[in-house]
């Protein structure tokens, strides 16, 4: 069966076994097996296919219950519980549980009622399952951030023919490139990102420190605005701040409804989130 809405059969059944899975870990009960590839022989000798399958073990007592998945578009007729039921008492399974996403028809409501065979439907979440909200306040993290923010103010850069002390100037520096004297690029924020490391070794706050750079090969070839500037030395001036940074952010953590699952008889409402995360929601009234 080919995908539909995101989901096919297979995805069907994960997901079947992970819900019971997670709703009987409280109880003590495990997956015993699952798939289309897991039998169970009953007394007749005859194997039978179980989608998932249950087990409950309280002192000497095993209980195991069978539960059917049934990924189709219309609802589930009664033959689907005979069935159930049969292999049941084939193969001494103790209760049985039948899912699908699209209902039962009232004869099959009936005769599960009778035969004690619990009936499910698990299905994507629609517009007005929960009244057009499909997210889930599931808290609020707090995260306090304490941080120390050291920063390097370049004051003033000498390339010797030229001198740059206007901010706004400096700063695009840090995007100059250059080219050395094998005609390979070089990028100037190199040298500023060397001197603030400097600066951070010396470990002197707010004092004004100027360093000189030789570049490799002795000399860096910068086109500035159609102007060729040869540099055979840079001095870089510029001093170290240190500022403490202490604030708290809030994020809203949201979960999204992705499928409902309804306990026909038991009248119990849970959800799905893609998460992983299962919500109980109101019963039906």
């Amino acid at each position: 069966m080919t995908k539909e809405n995101g989901l096919d059969w297979e995805d069907y059944e994960a997901i079947t076994r992970y819900i019971f899975e997670n709703l009987g870990a409280k109880s003590d009960i495990k997956i015993k097996g699952y798939g289309r590839n897991f039998w169970v022989t009953g007394k007749s000798g005859e194997k039978h296919q179980v989608d998932v399958l249950t087990e409950q073990i309280t002192g000497d007592q095993k209980l195991l219950t069978a539960i059917e998945c049934k990924f189709v578009k219309k609802k589930v007729t009664k033959e689907i519980v005979m069935k159930l039921h049969a292999v049941m008492e084939d193969a001494g399974i103790d209760s049985g549980i039948i899912v699908c996403k699209t209902g039962y028809t009232k004869s099959t409501v009936n005769y599960a009622a009778y035969k004690g065979i619990k009936l499910v439907e698990l299905r994507e979440a629609g517009e007005q399952d929960l009244k057009d909200k499909h997210e889930i306040d599931v808290g609020t993290l707090d995260i306090n951030l304490n941080a120390t923010i050291i920063r390097t103010v370049v004051t003033e850069i000498d390339l010797g023919t030229k001198i740059i002390t206007d901010q706004k100037e400096i700063m695009g520096m840090y995007k100059a490139t250059m080219w050395n004297a094998d005609g390979k690029e070089v990028y100037f924020k190199t040298c500023l990102l060397e001197f603030g490391r400097d600066l951070e070794v010396y470990d002197i706050l707010m004092r004004l420190t100027r360093n000189t750079y030789t570049p490799s090969g002795g000399k860096l070839i910068w086109n500035s605005g159609g102007e060729e500037v040869v540099i055979k030395e840079i001095k870089l001036t510029g001093y170290l701040t240190r500022r403490d940074s202490n604030s708290k952010k809030s994020f809203q953590i949201v979960d999204h409804v992705w499928l409902i699952m309804t306990e026909i008889f038991e009248n119990r409402r849970t959800t799905l989130s893609k998460s992983g995360l299962m919500y109980n929601l109101p019963s039906n009234p």
